[in-house]
């Protein structure tokens, strides 16, 4: 077959690509439009989460958010009030810092972020959840908040694990500022599980024990880390204060045991998970609470 000489319909090629272009323009207005937030939805939830849909994403409401209470955070009050310090004032339209939480698992770094909604969501507070792999995704999301009447927290849970430099790179863009600054309406309040980095100066340590590192990281984990205002170290508790936390949760709880045979017990729990901190004092609580439950009901008992 020759293909010279056959004759090629070049208006209705045109004509043809020409609908193609149309359709796909079409397909991302939809799309666009699909994924943009609707303002009300900020009225009817105060939690949500960044959800990727390859090359873009879009806002999931959560309807039952896991509401943390201050209240239950023992030895941690200079640094509670730092924290909701620096969120008053951005809830305000005041001046206000990026938050890096510091501290290994279970020194309450979630719990303090997520608090603020109990205290800040009658002012106009929202969060939004972000995994630090989607950081990338910072630009679309900035752009579909920017102009809404309400202040964002978006929160991203353990950002330095992250391995991609494009994450971090947007990230830095948003703290530290790039021809498009960040909107007066959105804060980033991150944490950082320092079992996995080193620490460097912190806002809750004493003036005379703040050291600069011996030379500036030139890693991209360092360099975003730079752009929070505002860096906060959580403490594992002592002995007392993982006590002091179980007596709080029991009480909380309307729990009927005796002191020294509840210290005993959690003493243990400890021990067998070999550190102290809010998170084991949590799950001791939470076992205590279902035993003595099965207990008035032994009937219910699995044999």
């Amino acid at each position: 077959m020759e293909f010279n000489h056959m004759e090629i319909d070049w208006e209705y090629l045109f004509e043809r690509l020409e609908r193609f272009l149309d359709l796909g323009e079409e397909y991302l207005t939809r799309s666009l439009v699909e994924y943009a937030p609707a303002p009300q939805m900020f009225n009817e939830y105060i939690a949500f989460r960044w959800i990727k849909n390859h090359h873009t994403g879009y806002l999931e409401e959560i309807a039952r958010p896991g509401l943390q209470s201050h209240a239950d955070l023992k030895g941690l009050d200079p640094i509670l009030e730092n924290l909701c310090r620096n969120t008053a004032q951005f809830a305000h339209g005041l001046p206000s810092n990026h938050v890096l939480l510091r501290g290994e698992p279970g020194t309450g770094k979630r719990s303090a972020i997520v608090g603020l909604l109990e205290k800040f969501q009658d002012q106009g507070l929202r969060m939004i959840e972000i995994r630090s792999d989607d950081l990338q995704q910072l630009p679309i999301m900035v752009s579909r908040l920017r102009n809404l009447p309400f202040r964002f927290i978006l929160y991203c849970r353990e950002v330095f694990p992250c391995k991609d430099p494009a994450c971090f790179r947007e990230l830095r863009n948003l703290l530290q500022g790039n021809i498009e600054t960040c909107p007066e309406n959105l804060r980033i309040y991150a944490t950082m599980d320092t079992s996995l980095q080193p620490l460097h100066n912190t806002d809750n340590a004493a003036p005379d024990t703040l050291a600069a590192p011996e030379g500036p990281p030139q890693t991209a984990p360092f360099a975003a880390c730079a752009g929070f205002g505002v860096v906060l170290d959580l403490p594992l508790p002592q002995r007392a204060a993982y006590l002091d936390i179980c007596r709080h949760l029991a009480k909380r709880h309307n729990l009927s045991v005796d002191d020294e045979e509840q210290k005993r017990a959690a003493l243990l729990w400890a021990e067998r998970r070999g550190r102290f901190s809010g998170l084991v004092a949590r799950q001791f609580i939470d076992d205590l609470r279902g035993r003595l439950a099965l207990d008035r009901h032994p009937a219910d008992t699995p044999s």
